[in-house]
Order: structure tokens, then sequence, then C-alpha cells
């Protein structure tokens, strides 16, 4: 358990204070729940036995005025509750997008994108409720609890102990269900990630479905992911049911013990009616926050599985050799100056982590500054593995990749070295939004200028006939362009980047021949001092190269 409130007190770092300032207004809010007690017996006992018109009219005042500020006070802790719970909400779900940019790829760790949604909605939300609504809950229900039981005490002493005693009992039985009920909120949380990786994957590939005629048989399967998850949330419905019967039971027969007790205890002469008025609304004041405390087990550990679940997406972070401030700078600088850069390849071994073979097996190439170069060869033989490791995107079990030019500079690739590259990859890979918001992407500050230089490089012209321009808006995946016209923004957003080595994926697949000798025309004029490299299997583009690897 200690793992878990580290968690969240380390999460908790913009709303400590707004959970202070709640629990203090709370403790206001029982304080005043006290007093109404107190005002009543009072009222009961004193001014409606012997008091005068003036008395119990000031009385009323003290019961309204009372009654009005536990409102006030209530309001002001849900509007504060809610905006905690906003505000965390953000910075767990801002803190966690921004470190999966950092997670390891293509390793054995690898999570599912559907899952990965999933985790940054249902358990981003049963996180921030434990944090921003449970944790302040729980200390306000307590010191109710505290408080009511000595009141209580100072009224009847073994009644008091008599309610509390049912205390430890629900600790142990809490203890006792923690570990099962974990286990099945695990179980309906990798349910509903397996439902919305289905529902991702289904409209992602609604075109191929249709047309393999699968659309039945997809349904079938999400029927039955989604009869698990309802298996699964009807059993832990039912063990939740199961305690909450016995503990109602337990509490409801505390308050029959109470009334009953109070009772004879009137009858008997002992206590007056407005003593026995306060029993109860004490008894109650005791049994609810015990109640709560126990209803909260189940929210705290569905939280708990929760936190794990986001532990393992701020697990598997990249650990790369950053370098100092100014030496990052100098790389930036020298990446925009527009020299030629080469790049060597040396003795390069690599296999993914889930694959049986080396997919690359002592590779070595030397990229010379300001040569075109294409790779060939059949499907899967490591053409794509060779850019993701020139990105940094993983890195090689043996060898070194080496940025150099013609004077002094050695840099050994990783994160840092990205600004040296620019990647246009293969097939369509915009998103909904304008197609400006798509080739600010690559360059959030480029003017309209670079835009459309860009956009002419890479054959687009065709934007400037769109109705809105390059402000016209696009749906996912580019819905709204054809293949070949998503493809060419593509390249025109790599060609944002101001890299001296362009990575090329097969960037004409989509192009017919006479939009295909356009593009390289206007690419090989434009950049001819860039070092390229292309992935191709097109030998009117190999012809247009200085070198040629065939694998």
């Amino acid at each position: 358990m200690s793992k878990y409130l580290l968690w969240t007190w380390q999460h908790a770092k913009g709303i400590r204070l707004n959970s202070l300032v709640r629990i203090f207004v709370g403790i206001g809010r029982v304080a005043l729940g006290l007093l109404m007690v107190w005002l009543c017996k009072r009222f009961i006992d004193v001014s409606i036995r012997s008091g005068s018109s003036q008395g119990i009219l000031l009385m009323i005042g003290w019961l309204i005025g009372t009654v009005v500020s536990i409102i006030i006070l209530r309001q002001a802790y849900y509007y504060m509750t809610v905006s905690a719970n906003a505000r965390q909400l953000n910075a767990i779900r801002l803190k966690l997008y921004g470190q999966l940019f950092s997670r390891q790829l293509f390793d054995e760790q690898y999570l599912h994108s559907g899952d990965i949604t999933s985790r940054m909605s249902k358990d981003i939300e049963t996180v921030s409720d434990l944090t921003t609504s449970t944790f302040p809950q729980m200390v306000v229900t307590f010191i109710q609890l505290l408080g009511a039981f000595l009141f209580m005490r100072s009224m009847d002493e073994r009644l008091a102990w008599a309610l509390l005693i049912l205390t430890p009992f629900a600790v142990v039985f809490g203890k006792l269900i923690s570990r099962r009920l974990r286990q099945m909120t695990h179980d309906i949380r990798e349910d509903e990630s397996r439902i919305q990786m289905q529902i991702q994957e289904g409209m992602e590939q609604n075109a191929v479905l249709r047309a393999l005629s699968s659309e039945a048989w997809m349904v079938g399967r999400l029927d039955e992911t989604q009869q698990r998850l309802k298996g699964n949330m009807l059993r832990r419905a039912r063990f939740t049911v199961a305690m909450r019967f016995v503990f109602g039971c337990v509490f409801s027969l505390g308050y029959i013990m109470a009334f009953i007790w109070g009772g004879l205890q009137l009858r008997n002469g002992v206590i007056t009616i407005g003593v026995l008025t306060s029993f109860l609304q004490l008894v109650s004041q005791i049994q609810n926050p015990i109640l709560t405390l126990i209803n909260m087990v189940p929210q705290i550990i569905h939280a708990t599985a929760s936190i794990d679940r986001l532990e393992e997406l701020e697990q598997n972070q990249g650990h790369s050799s950053f370098g100092s401030f100014e030496q990052n700078q100098r790389q930036a600088h020298h990446a925009h100056t527009g020299e030629p850069v080469g790049l060597l390849a040396d003795d390069i071994c690599f296999q993914y982590a889930t694959g049986d073979r080396l997919v690359l097996d002592h590779f070595t190439h030397d990229f010379r500054p300001g040569t075109k170069t294409a790779l060939m060869g059949p499907t899967g033989i490591g053409k794509t593995t060779i850019f993701r490791l020139m990105l940094a995107l993983t890195t090689p079990q043996h060898g070194k990749l080496t940025i150099y030019d013609k004077l002094s500079l050695r840099i050994p690739i990783d994160e840092n070295t990205r600004d040296y590259f620019s990647f246009v990859p293969q097939g369509n890979t915009l998103m909904s939004g304008t197609i400006r918001y798509n080739l600010q992407i690559a360059k959030p500050d480029a003017t309209d200028s670079e835009l459309q230089d860009v956009l002419h490089t890479a054959v687009a012209d065709f934007v400037a006939d769109l109705p809105e321009g390059i402000d016209t808006e696009l749906g996912e995946r580019g819905s709204g362009l054809s293949e070949g016209q998503a493809q060419r923004i593509a390249i025109a957003r790599g060609l944002l980047r101001p890299g001296p080595i362009l990575l090329l994926d097969e960037i004409s697949a989509s192009l017919d021949e006479q939009t295909e000798r356009q593009l390289y025309t206007r690419l090989f004029d434009r950049y001819p001092q860039k070092t390229m490299i292309f992935i191709t299997h097109r030998p009117s583009v190999s012809e247009l190269c200085n070198d040629v690897l065939r694998f």
C-alpha cells in the first residue's frame, strides 16, 4: 500500500493546497453538524419546555443559520472538488502523454494503442477520483466519526463504545477482500482495453473489413469480449453487494439497538426526549462515516489496479546518453546550417525483441555527404529498420551509427540527433485537422511562405485550389483527399524539417509516373546539397541515385 500512497502523493503536487483547504471546509461542516445535534437537543429540552417566545425565535434563527451554513460549505466543498479533479486529470494525462514519446519502441513490452487509450481515459479518471475526492473525504469522514463518538461518549459511554466496536471488524474484513477485489478490477480493466482495441482497429480498417465481408464476424468477436466484460462486472457486483449486505445488516442492528436503548432509558426517566433525539442523530453520524469508509474500500482497490496500469506507461522509458545543453545547441545549429553531412553505419547487428532472427547482420555502409542512395530489396529484409535506427527509435545490439561532415564533426546517433533528419514515412500519415496544422507538426512556427515552398516542391500545388486553401479541414487520416494527395502533403511536411539528411520511405508509391518525375525533379533541384536515402522498389527512382544498396 505504501507504493500506491507514494504514487498518489507524487502526482498530487498541483492540488495539495486545494485538498488541505477542502479538509478544513469538511471539518467545519462536521462541526456545524454536531452543533446542529446540540441545538436540536437544546431546542426540545429547554426552549420548548420553558423558554420564552423570544428565546424560541432566537433558537429557530440558530437552527436555520446552521443549516444554511452547512449547505454553503457543502457547495464550496463540491466546487473545489470539481476544480481539483479537472486539474488533476489534465496534469496526469499531460504527463503520461509526454512520456509516451520517450517509451522504448519495438520491444517485448509493446502496448496496443487501444489499450493505451483506455488507460489514458478510464484509469486516469479512476486515479484522479481517488486523489481529489476519496482521500480528502476519508480524512473528513474519520474526523466526523471521532467527533460524533466523543459527543456520544459524553452522553452515554457504553452505547458509544458499543457502536464503535464494529470498526476493527470492518478493517479486518476490508483487508481480507482487498486482494480479490483488486484482481477482479484488473480483469475488468483488461477487458475494457480489449474492447477499445477492437473498436479502434475496426474503425481504422472499416473499408477493408467491408470488402472482406467480415462485418458480422467482427461484431461477433466484440460481442464475445463484451459478454466476458459483463460477466466480470457482474461477478464483482455480486461480491460487492454481498459485502455491503453484511455490513448493512450489522449497522442496521446497531441503529435498532440504539433506538431500543434510548426508548428504555426514556421510559425509566433517565433521559429526555431531546437526549433521545440526539442519540439517534449521533448514531447516524457514527454509523454513516463507518459505512462511508467501508464503501471507499472498493474505490481504493479499483484505483490501485489503475495505478498499476498507469505505472506500466511510466516504465520502459528510453535511456539515451543526452549531451550537455551547450553540446545539443551546437548540434542543432550545425543541423540547420545546410552544410552537407554523411552517416556511417558501422557493423550494425539488430534483432527485434519478439523476433527470431537478426534483421541486420553486421551491416556496414557509408552514406557520404550529399549523395543519393536507394535501398532496395524484398519486404521484411530490414530497410525500414535502418531508418528506425537512424532516427534512434530503437538501438542496435552491436555496432554504431555516426553522423559526420567533411571537417571534424563526429556525433553518435541518439534522440538529440533527430534534428539532422527529415523523415517521410510510407503511406498516409495525416491527422485530422487543417492542412496547415498537419504541416505545422513538423515546424510549428513555419511562415506561409515556407509552407507554400514545401507544398510546391512536393507537387502539392492543388492545395491552393481547395475551397479553404491551406486551411481546408481534413478528416481522420486525411479523409477528403486521395491517397496521392495525402502522400504529397506528408512529403511537404517532412521537407519542412531543416535537417541535412532526408529519409524517404516509398514516397512515390501512390503517385502516377508524371507526378513522380515532377516530384524528384523538384526535390533534387531544391535540395542538391542534402544527403538523401530512399526506400523504393521502383527502378526509375534507383536510376536517379548515386548508390544503390540491394538487400
